[in-house]
């Protein structure tokens, strides 16, 4: 890139929301910059997709692209909340058909190449620290575009000095990557325990992912033993028992919605916009309709109507969260149900 490289609209960050905002944009003849810090390595979190994502990729014609990354179908979810007696949720009856486990980094890698097929500039391995032009554009390093999309993930961008998120709830995941895993069971299996809840789904590559969400100040009280937390969860360790991990990480994931959306040139798609609780399987596809929306309302100038939109269905999915974290009445003594019962 030399030091005149200029684009129309800067998108940071190149996960699912700003991949697919880079995407339409392109496809519009816009002249899109996607920043990229990474270069597709390492571990990236929220591998389940729901049924409901199929039309959506038909929609963007990227169920070619996505079939090519062979990933594993998802029949179903099985869930132990509110009793000890799992509920069966199979797909076969959905409109939609089937779920899909992906591996993130591939699924990513393969949105932003089709952003790139449609006509716009990946940067992988750029951070992204945008500042205000004389004009009122924006400069990322010696890169100038018109417009900014923040797309950076739960943490943001800080922009303008506007940071501020409301935040509905606050969890930390204990997230691990697993190898040797023996059960042929494809479906997501969710399971709640005195202290938080488990997620476990398989993913491509005879691996699978597992995560034990819980409340941050009983992880800051005394940490979390993994192996006690499973002792509790009859059915992921089950899944979990003679597999190996592979890596581990912790994950602060709060459900937040950020107070102001967008601004004079510039606003928030994904996780930095609004960020759900990964038991509402929504991310991804949140991702794919909340970036498309974004390349129209910046195309036609239409940002408030778009950020009306994002904080409506946030303040939808807040209240569906609170009720169904409700239902689980089996601890009404444990911190973590308690704060989330209503009565806490």
């Amino acid at each position: 890139m030399s030091a005149k490289s200029y684009f129309d609209v800067a998108v940071a960050g190149g996960g699912p929301a700003g991949a697919i905002t880079a995407l339409c944009l392109a496809r519009q003849g816009v002249r899109v910059g996607l920043f990229e810090k990474t270069n597709f390595e390492g571990e990236r979190y929220g591998e389940t997709l729901p049924p409901e994502i199929n039309p959506v990729l038909r929609e963007l014609a990227l169920e070619a692209p996505f079939a090519a990354l062979q990933s594993v179908p998802a029949p179903g979810i099985v869930s132990a909340w509110g009793s000890e007696i799992p509920v069966e949720q199979d797909f076969i009856g959905n409109v939609h058909g089937r779920g899909w486990h992906v591996d993130r980094n591939r699924f990513d890698s393969m949105l932003c190449g089709e952003a790139v097929a449609a006509g716009a500039t990946l940067l992988p391995g750029y951070l992204a620290h945008p500042l205000r032009t004389p004009g009122g554009g924006w400069r990322i390093g010696e890169i100038e575009a018109s417009f900014l999309v923040d797309a950076a993930g739960r943490a943001g961008l800080r922009i303008d000095d506007e940071h501020e998120y409301h935040k509905d709830d606050s969890l930390l995941a204990i997230a691990l990557r697993l190898g040797g895993v023996e059960s042929p069971d494809l479906r997501t299996i969710v399971e709640t325990n005195p202290f938080g809840w488990w997620y476990t789904a398989p993913i491509p590559g005879g691996q699978a992912i597992a995560m034990f969400f819980t409340d941050p100040a009983i992880y800051a009280a005394g940490g979390i033993v993994v192996a006690e937390h499973l002792e509790t969860a009859p059915l992921t360790a089950r899944r979990l028992q003679g597999s190996r991990t592979l890596s581990t990480r912790i994950l602060n994931v709060p459900s937040a919605c950020r107070l102001k959306l967008c601004g004079e040139g510039w606003l928030a798609v994904g996780d930095s916009a609004s960020a759900y609780d990964p038991l509402s399987g929504r991310g991804i596809f949140k991702a794919f309709r909340h970036g498309a929306a974004a390349a129209e309302a910046i195309i036609g100038r239409r940002m408030e109507q778009y950020a009306t939109r994002v904080r409506r269905e946030f303040d939808t999915y807040a209240t569906e969260r609170r009720t169904y974290y409700a239902t689980e009445k089996r601890w009404p003594e444990s911190e973590f149900w308690r704060k989330r019962s209503g009565n806490g």
